[in-house]
């Protein structure tokens, strides 16, 4: 198939989206799929040798052909994903949907599934259903353009069971659930990557080191977090793995500012230490270097977060927050260990027991490594591959 994805951030733009759709990309390719990635101008390669053609011919990436040409994303934006359809003649175009990728302040993404119906099959993917802030007091507006995109598209993948009954409940578009991976390259760093991770982070042989994985911003937990710590005796540090707040939501900036004023205020200056945005290899090294990661998200664990993925991949052993929705897959003290949102408390409860017992970490680490092979990038692009012909044959 010749396949279009279509997404607002791509490398290397920071954002999960971006790493989303490169690593399906990759998978798609390897399975002998011709794919074209429709994204922004900011992802256009840094890489000098790459010479940007005036008539906007595709970047040869490799694994797929790059069209880094869309600027803010308003209503003539949508033209130009057409005219990339029909140049290249895609058999389906695929949107890699979240709001907050595409300009929050803009609709005109939601509308692509409606003017390129009888065109192409389009296939939305929804990251999460937060909906555009459009422009003030849009009130049920904003719910309308999700739903509308939804109702226009040929067909809809969700990552996870929640969104799953929310949407199915709002339109008949045939939906499917399919995971995402990590959205990192697992690794195995040796010990002496590890040993240095330990050393940046300012930790000692006998200190526990907690790490976080992801950007920042409120529904993740990190005040939670950093309160516990601050109950929590000097042994114990901090490592916020990654970069800060990515470049599509502008209020994980304010957010991050809170979280630097937390830390002074409980005085924690010198038991938290941040990487910055940096390479798959490093990011393995650090999370291999935490003695247990701790993602304690207020609106509950979910499959649908390439952070959690990257550490199930890497087998670390994990603390989060009991699921909103049934999430088989994970299991309180089997693949990792779940407490109740917001709670202080039972975080430093449950840092003290797994700070105490090793062989437990390194249970919950062997257990979340094997749930990790669900959910591999070849799995998930033959299902996403699989689903596309659906939508095609259906046509």
């Amino acid at each position: 198939m010749k396949i279009g994805l279509v997404t607002g951030e791509f490398p290397p733009i920071e954002g999960g989206v971006g790493a989303f759709t490169q690593e399906l990309a990759r998978a798609l390719a390897e399975q002998a799929h011709e794919v074209h990635i429709i994204t922004s101008r900011e992802a256009r390669p840094t890489d000098p040798d790459i010479k940007l053609s005036r008539t906007r011919e595709p970047i040869d990436l490799g694994f797929a052909q790059l069209h880094p040409w869309i600027g803010r994303w308003r209503w003539p934006s949508l033209q130009q994903v057409v005219s990339v359809v029909l140049r290249h003649e895609l058999d389906v175009l695929n949107i890699q949907y979240q709001a907050a990728a595409y300009n929050m302040r803009s609709g005109a993404i939601n509308f692509l599934p409606w003017r390129i119906k009888g065109i192409i099959p389009t296939v939305v993917t929804f990251h999460d259903l937060r909906v555009p802030y459009l422009f003030p007091k849009a009130g049920r507006l904003r719910e309308t353009a999700v739903t509308s995109m939804a109702r226009n598209a040929k067909g809809i993948i969700v990552t996870n069971k929640a969104d799953f009954d929310t949407i199915t409940k709002r339109v008949s578009t045939p939906t499917v659930q399919i995971p995402i991976g990590s959205n990192i390259r697992a690794g195995t760093p040796n010990h002496i990557e590890i040993a240095a991770a330990r050393e940046d982070s300012g930790v000692g042989e006998d200190d526990i080191l907690l790490g976080y994985f992801g950007f920042l911003n409120a529904s993740k937990g990190a005040d939670v977090l950093l309160r516990a710590l601050a109950e929590l005796d000097g042994r114990f540090h901090l490592v916020f793995i990654g970069g800060q707040t990515g470049a599509s939501d502008v209020t994980n900036t304010d957010y991050l500012a809170q979280m630097q004023m937390l830390i002074a205020e409980l005085g924690l200056t010198e038991r938290v230490y941040w990487t910055g945005f940096i390479s798959d290899a490093r990011v393995a090294a650090y999370l291999h270097a935490a003695d247990m990661m701790v993602m304690p998200y207020q609106d509950g664990v979910s499959l649908r977060r390439g952070t959690l993925m990257a550490v199930l991949a890497n087998g670390r052993p994990l603390i989060s927050t009991q699921p909103t929705t049934p999430t088989p897959e994970l299991q309180h003290t089997q693949s990792c260990w779940l407490i109740p949102a917001n709670d202080r408390d039972a975080l430093v409860q449950a840092v003290l027991t797994l700070a105490g017992d090793p062989q437990l970490r390194s249970r919950l680490g062997q257990a979340a490594a094997q749930l990790a092979g669900l959910f591999t990038w070849d799995k998930i692009a033959a299902q996403t591959a699989v689903f596309y012909q659906q939508m095609l044959s259906e046509n």
